[in-house]
């Protein structure tokens, strides 16, 4: 039942209701009633529940009488009635359904015009209104068009010493600010200057109103016409002073919230370059540094400095004076005067504007008064030297996909020049048959065979032939013939039929084709004959006859050899102790480079010394040493290596070599604050600079221009003594290949700022760095600061670390590259880039990557990188390794060919790999020859090192005698080119080559003088396509700065930007062939490091000119990739938390390598493995069984091993797709024809 007092209450909403629909005029009955309700209300919480239900309909009566109402004791009695529903429940938003807002600020705006105004209502309007304006959506817009604005400014502005009609106005002010056009209406009208007048005369006392001015203030400043406003009326140094009485005065930390709030004032209005002026003149750096410092030292528990600090920190990073970067230039110190092109006119040298001192940000507009103008975005100004002057020339510089021909420049200003019009005739394409040299070999094998059976047809004869003979130098013997006779007496069968017998009998043919001009495709198109003649192919086999018997001893059928030997003249065979390319003549038997040098982990040994215990990709033993070389036989390497940047010695890691670590390197933990203590301490160098060393001990720049006098320009000058007798400091050296160090600045004791040298002919792309450091003393940890770091973000700051090589560990049996670093942070700071380097975009900051490193050993000398280095002539070494051992595994097919001379002239090498003919008849050369292509490539990114060590793992698979590999060969032919940047590697550079280009994006319209790599690696891909054997996959592989794992992107038609992309690979209708997704979702099944979940098919306009979309779009590669591995490590599989090393990427190369086979098996039917040869399953380019495995799932990553798990050998467990043990003999056992126990292997184990 309802009580009495309730009951009243209904009977009295039912009188109002009543005098409201009669229009009465009985005023003091309306009061008297309006008075007794407002009493009931603020004592009897059971009446405040009955008015605002809907049965009673309260809310709405009262809201009828206030907006019929003219009287001033009415409007207040009523309006106190909603003041005290307000003060328990939540029933603002009940108010603001029944149309509150505007019928209280229409009561605002007529009571305002009352003269004169009742300061009472007004008080008690805006209480309401400061409760039910933050529920409004809308209060800002109803506020504005009712004119409440002006008039709450006003009531303000006349009252601000009357604190209690003063605070419920800046509430209700507080909540129209949260509007920004508000803002601006407000800002015109006065409202900056009154809320900083208001601050002024506030004082401990009144903290309420201080706070919420403040609060009102910060939300006004985020305009910038009100921040000029602020800064115009002499804002900053009030706030500044303010902050500091404060501070000063706050001993107990009472009211944080006042400090917090004249700190987002201060940053909101530091936004703007004449805010970050003003805040600088009056001395903000420094009293808020000593704010800062005083409340690090002190702990409050229950208070909340952390958050002031913090806030601290962001204002000082943002005003630390900018400054630009303490080199003569941006642009590379490290010059390179590009050639004069028949194709191109002459290259001139852009003299870009260089780094200036810009403090703008982004979209930063200095706005004294009015609103805010938006400008338009300047133009993209050149970024690279290389790129042509004029308009033309600026036109092609943004312009990935314009030909760079001379005909097509001349219709580019006509404006004809289509889209692919640069594309090379059938005749053009002839001069890379050459690099084929599989298409052309064996010929005379088959004519041999025709000859053979026109003979047997006409002579019915049965006299033995004379047997032919490989030429000599040593006088023959009896042992030839002996032989032949021993076949004769075993019946004269001499059928081709044995595989492993002719695998064994069959010489390794062109295992190291010495790179000559022979085998070099000039820069100009000119074709040269790749092809000894017969006398010169005679001489290279004769002096080379006791390889040819060594391999060959103990066979079964040695007369096999002998009927060959013919034939196979023309085919060049050398030893492995090659000449070096830059010498003519290299003395013959003063180095053993086969004997000397090891280059793999995991041997290469003849299949019948085959270990079945093969090791655990962090298993390994002590006799293999990775890269471990005698300083004269790298030397001799090095000497063909031509790099720009004056290299003066080779550095250690690369001679002595890199073991990967038997033990798993985990996420660095990243300390809390680190950024925030290191902005404080690059503030401290500001304030205090009598503390600073500030000494140049390595500076690039006067190297190259001959200053001698530079310290420790040479590595080896004497030790020096700085004047304030501080210890002496490190010594730094980059003059090797591929280091990159421009300058090191000794800041204090043991901290140092380095200056990384932009690439080539350009001034940017900052990030790739490798140094060499020495003279340290240990146990004392040195801070490094890399300051002209350009990515915005940097998985540094998600526990990468960089890699450091010490030689004393390498001495003492330890050759390893080891991540190392603690209080690594990667933020930024004050130095300014300028828009010649960004691209037109001002107000860039450079980033900082800061590190600290505490070296273990006196008298040590230790390499810094960004990740493993991988250098141009680690790749010859590796290539030389690896080719040392083909003598033990003929049944192999390895060509090395010079592709190309590039800029820098250096020979790009192309690799091909594959099997030699499973039987040496016209059927077995023709399978030999119809073998799908699988095309490689690596490394056109110079600074993405991983790439190469990726690249590394799939040559040393598909050069082992590991079963797997073998079939691989057997069933592929692999065009490989390891590294299609040499020039960038060799001096350095991160991202282009010696032109300042991209060569990732010239693959539209490569120009053959300027992108030598590019133009021919893309007529290979088009002799392909010529000849109708367009490979059946391609692949590029990459490093990933900002992603962790290993993942692909791919193409996909129907997620192109282009819809005439549609038409491509249909299979009908207009159904897209999916198979392209097969070998990614193989990869991710068995390869650890690979994340499906990071993959991507998308083909964005931007990409459009990559080697991945031009091979898709214009080669018809529906399997075109891009591999990209991480620098930091993986987040999911088997490694998630462990950064990635050496060996995860060499085992991701051999696991791309198996994914390939899988590829076959996919689309092969499994009845025909056990009963046909296995070169008869050839791919073809739908693989309608790939569709099927679309629909199939994916199964879960295995659990990640502890580290214990990881470096213990499996036993010789071979683990399937899903990474467990393996009884699935069919599937990863049974592989044609292959013995279970010589195919089981560990996860990355092959000999």
């Amino acid at each position: 039942m309802m009580s009495a007092t309730s009951a009243r209450a209904c009977g009295m909403l039912q009188t109002l209701e009543k005098l409201n629909t009669q229009s009465s005029e009985d005023v003091e009955q309306i009061r008297y009633l309006t008075s007794r309700l407002q009493a009931l209300i603020r004592d009897q919480e059971k009446v405040r529940k009955d008015v605002v239900s809907k049965t009673t309909n309260g809310l709405h009566i009262l809201l009828a009488t206030l907006e019929s109402s003219k009287d001033t004791h009415v409007s207040i009695n009523i309006v106190q009635c909603f003041l005290e529903l307000l003060h328990s429940g939540k029933r603002a938003s009940l108010l603001v359904s029944h149309g509150a807002t505007q019928i209280l600020l229409g009561m605002l705006s007529s009571t305002f015009q009352q003269q004169p105004v009742n300061d009472e209502l007004m008080k008690i309007l805006h209480q309401v209104l400061a409760k039910i304006g933050p529920k409004d959506r809308k209060f800002g817009v109803k506020a504005r068009l009712s004119g409440a604005l002006s008039i709450t400014l006003g009531i303000v502005r006349t009252h601000t010493s009357s604190f209690s009609i003063l605070l419920p106005c800046l509430l209700v002010l507080k909540v129209y600010t949260t509007n920004a056009v508000n803002c601006s209406h407000l800002g015109k009208s006065g409202a900056v200057t009154t809320m900083l007048k208001i601050i002024t005369i506030c004082n401990r006392k009144q903290h309420h109103i201080m706070k919420h001015a403040l609060d009102t203030l910060s939300h006004l400043v985020k305009s910038k016409s009100n921040s000029a406003r602020a800064v115009g009326q002499g804002g900053m140094a009030l706030l500044l002073s303010t902050y500091a009485e404060w501070h000063k005065g706050d001993t107990r930390n009472r009211h944080i919230t006042i400090r917090k709030g004249l700190l987002v004032s201060l940053k909101n209005i530091t936004a703007l370059k004449t805010g970050r002026k003003a805040f600088i003149e009056a001395d903000g750096i420094k009293i808020l540094y000593s704010a800062a410092k005083e409340m690090s030292e002190m702990y409050v528990p229950g208070k909340d400095l952390e958050s002031l600090t913090t806030s601290i920190s962001v204002i000082l990073r943002k005003c630390f004076p900018r400054n630009r970067l303490p080199v003569p230039t941006i642009r590379s110190c490290v010059p390179f005067s590009l050639p004069e092109s028949p194709t191109m006119p002459k290259l001139d040298l852009v003299q870009a504007a260089d780094d200036v001192i810009d403090e703008s940000e982004d979209g930063d507009d200095d706005l004294s008064s009015g609103d805010e103008i938006a400008k338009e975005p300047q133009g993209a100004s050149l970024t690279c030297e290389a790129d042509l002057a004029g308009a033309l020339v600026e036109k092609l510089a943004t312009s990935d996909q314009r030909c760079l021909c001379k005909d097509c420049l001349q219709l580019e200003i006509e404006g004809e020049c289509p889209l692919y019009m640069c594309k090379r005739s059938l005749q053009e394409l002839q001069v890379y048959n050459k690099f084929f040299p599989e298409m052309t070999d064996f010929e005379e094998i088959i004519a041999q065979n025709v000859d053979k059976s026109e003979l047997e047809q006409d002579e019915k004869s049965t006299r033995i032939p004379t047997p032919i003979v490989i030429p000599t130098g040593i006088t023959e013997n009896a042992e030839p013939q002996s032989s032949f006779d021993t076949s004769q007496q075993n019946g004269g069968k001499n059928k081709l039929i044995d595989v492993k017998e002719h695998r064994k009998n069959v010489p390794n043919l062109d295992q190291n084709p010495s790179v000559s001009e022979e085998d070099t495709v000039e820069t100009n198109g000119s074709k040269t004959s790749s092809v000894s003649d017969s006398a010169n192919s005679r001489t290279t086999l004769k002096g080379k006859q006791h390889k040819v018997k060594k391999s060959t001893k103990g066979s079964k059928s040695p007369v096999k050899i002998r009927k060959l030997s013919k034939s196979l003249t023309h085919v060049k065979h050398s030893s492995p102790e090659r000449t070096c390319v830059k010498s003519n003549s290299c003395p013959n038997a003063s180095l053993d480079f086969a004997s000397s040098m090891i280059v793999s982990r995991m041997t290469l040994s003849s299949p019948d010394k085959q270990d079945k215990s093969l090791e655990n990709i962090w298993n390994f033993t002590d006799d293999d040493a990775n890269m471990n070389v005698t300083p004269e036989m790298y030397a001799k390497l090095e000497e063909s290596t031509k790099s720009v940047l004056p290299v003066s010695k080779i550095s250690f890691p690369d001679i002595h070599g890199h073991i990967s670590p038997p033990f798993s390197e985990e996420y660095s933990d990243k300390q809390s604050n680190i950024q925030k203590s290191l902005v404080f301490e690059d503030i401290d160098r500001l304030i205090y600079p009598e503390g600073i060393i500030d000494r140049v001990v390595y500076d690039l720049d006067a190297i190259m221009n001959g200053d001698g006098s530079t310290l420790n320009s040479n590595p080896m000058s004497p030790k020096a003594r700085i004047s304030n007798g501080t210890a002496n400091g490190l010594k730094f050296n980059s003059l090797f290949e591929c280091g990159n160090l421009r300058k090191a600045i000794w800041v204090r004791q043991h901290e140092y700022d380095l200056i990384l040298n932009s690439d080539v002919n350009c001034n940017h792309h900052h990030q790739w760095f490798y140094f060499e450091v020495s003279n340290m003393t240990p146990g004392v940890p040195y801070r490094f600061n890399v300051i002209n770091c350009e990515k915005p973000n940097s998985q540094f700051n998600y526990g990468m670390q960089p890699v450091m090589y010490s030689i004393k560990e390498a001495m003492q049996g330890r050759p390893s590259w080891k991540r190392s670093g603690t209080k690594i942070c990667y933020y930024r700071n004050h130095f300014s880039r300028s828009s010649a380097a960004t691209g037109g975009q001002k107000g860039k900051s450079y980033f900082t990557l800061s590190f600290s490193i505490t070296f273990q050993d006196e008298d040590d000398m230790c390499y810094l990188a960004y990740h493993y280095p991988y250098t141009y002539t680690m790749l010859q070494a590796h290539l030389w390794k690896l080719e040392s051992n083909l003598k033990e595994l003929n049944s192999i097919y390895y060509k090395r060919q010079t592709l190309c001379q590039t800029l820098g002239g250096n020979s790009c090498t192309l690799l091909t790999i594959t099997s030699n003919p499973l039987t040496l008849d016209s059927d077995g050369i023709q399978q030999f020859r119809n073998r799908p292509y699988i095309f490689l490539s690596a490394r056109v990114h110079p600074g993405e090192s991983n790439a190469s060590w990726v690249m590394k793992g799939s040559l040393k698979f598909l050069l082992s005698s590991h079963p797997i590999a073998q079939v691989l060969r057997d069933t592929f032919i692999f065009k490989i080119v390891p590294m299609l940047n040499p020039d960038g590697v060799i001096n350095g550079n991160h991202r282009c080559s010696l032109t300042g280009e991209d060569l990732n994006r010239r693959w539209i319209s490569p120009n053959p003088e300027f992108h030598p790599t590019i133009y021919h690696t893309k007529g290979l891909l088009q002799y392909l396509k010529n000849i109708q054997q367009q490979p059946l996959v391609f692949c590029d592989f990459h490093g990933h700065s900002r992603k962790k794992n290993v993942f692909m992107y791919g193409c996909s038609t129907t997620q192109s930007y282009l819809a005439e992309d549609l038409n491509m690979y249909q299979m009908g209708d207009n159904i897209e062939d999916t198979s392209y997704k097969t070998l990614p979702r193989l990869l991710g099944q068995i390869a650890p490091s690979f994340a499906l979940s990071n993959c991507s098919f998308t083909v964005d306009k931007g990409k459009e000119s990559t080697a991945r979309v031009v091979v898709w779009r214009e080669i018809g590669v529906l399997r075109s990739y891009t591999m990209e591995s991480t620098y930091c490590g993986c987040d999911n599989g088997p490694y998630k938390g462990l950064q990635i090393n050496t060996a995860m990427l060499e085992e991701m190369g051999q696991k791309f390598c198996e994914g390939l086979l899988k590829l076959k098996r996919a689309s092969t039917s499994k009845t025909m493995l056990g009963t046909q040869p296995i070169y008869q399953y050839i791919l073809t380019s739908s693989e309608k069984e790939d569709d099927s495995l679309e629909e199939t799932p994916l199964s879960p990553p295995p659990p990640t091993p502890s580290a214990a798990d990881i470096a213990v050998d499996d036993e010789d467990i071979s683990l399937d797709e899903d990474g467990d043990e393996s009884d699935d003999e069919d599937e990863d056992d049974d592989i044609t024809g292959i013995p279970v126990e010589g195919a089981k292997s560990s996860r990355n184990g092959y000999s």
